[in-house]
C-alpha cells in the first residue's frame, strides 16, 4: 500500500531523468541558505590572517634578497618561492580583506620573519660561493621554521573557517624548511 500522495516505484522508474532531476531539485531547495555577498570574517581570523599575510610577505622578501644574491640557488629557492605567492593568493581568497593596502605593509620585509632571512646591507652583491649558499639555506630554513610556528599559533587562535588553511601553511613551511636543511647540508 503506497501512502497518499507519494508516487509508486513504478512511477518514479518511468519518469524521464529531467522529471527525476527537476523532482530532486525542488525537494533540496528548501535546503539552502542565503549568505551575504561579503561577510566579514571574525576579528581572532582576521587578526590571524593578517599575521599570516605579514609572515608569507616576509617569506617571499627573503625568498627575493637570497636569489638576487645568490643566483646558483635560483631553481630551487624560485620554487619555493613560488609556493609562497600561493600562500599568499590562498589567504586573499580566504579573507578578501586582505586584498586592500596592508598597514603595516612598509614593515613586511623587516617582520621576524623577514629579519631570519638571508639579506646583507652591507654587501648586497652576488656571493655564488658553497659556505655563502649554506648559510642563506640555513637562514631560509629558519625563517620557514619560525613561519610554520606563527601559521600554527594562529591555526589555534581562529575559527574553524581559517584552521584548515592555516594548518596546511604551517605543514607546507615545515616541508619547505626540511628541504632547505637538506639541501644546506649536501653543500
Amino acid at each position: 500500500m503506497r501512502g497518499e500522495g507519494r508516487p509508486s516505484r513504478r512511477a518514479v522508474l518511468a519518469m524521464p531523468a529531467a522529471g527525476l532531476a527537476a523532482a530532486g531539485l525542488a525537494g533540496a531547495a528548501g535546503c539552502t541558505q542565503s549568505l551575504p555577498d561579503d561577510p566579514a570574517p571574525p576579528p581572532a581570523d582576521l587578526a590571524a590572517a593578517e599575521a599570516a599575510a605579514r609572515t608569507e610577505r616576509g617569506l617571499l622578501a627573503g625568498y627575493d634578497a637570497a636569489i638576487a644574491r645568490h643566483p646558483g640557488l635560483a631553481g630551487l629557492l624560485g620554487a619555493l618561492r613560488a609556493h609562497h605567492a600561493q600562500h599568499l593568493a590562498a589567504l586573499t581568497t580566504q579573507v578578501p580583506a586582505l586584498a586592500g593596502p596592508s598597514p603595516s605593509a612598509s614593515a613586511t620585509a623587516t617582520g621576524s620573519v623577514g629579519a631570519a632571512t638571508p639579506t646583507n646591507a652591507a654587501s648586497p652583491g652576488v656571493d655564488d660561493s658553497p659556505a655563502a649558499r649554506a648559510s642563506a639555506l640555513a637562514r631560509l630554513a629558519e625563517a620557514e621554521r619560525t613561519a610554520a610556528g606563527a601559521h600554527r599559533s594562529g591555526c589555534l587562535s581562529t575559527t574553524t573557517g581559517l584552521a584548515p588553511l592555516l594548518a596546511s601553511l604551517h605543514a607546507a613551511e615545515s616541508c619547505h624548511a626540511d628541504l632547505l636543511s637538506l639541501a644546506g647540508s649536501a653543500g
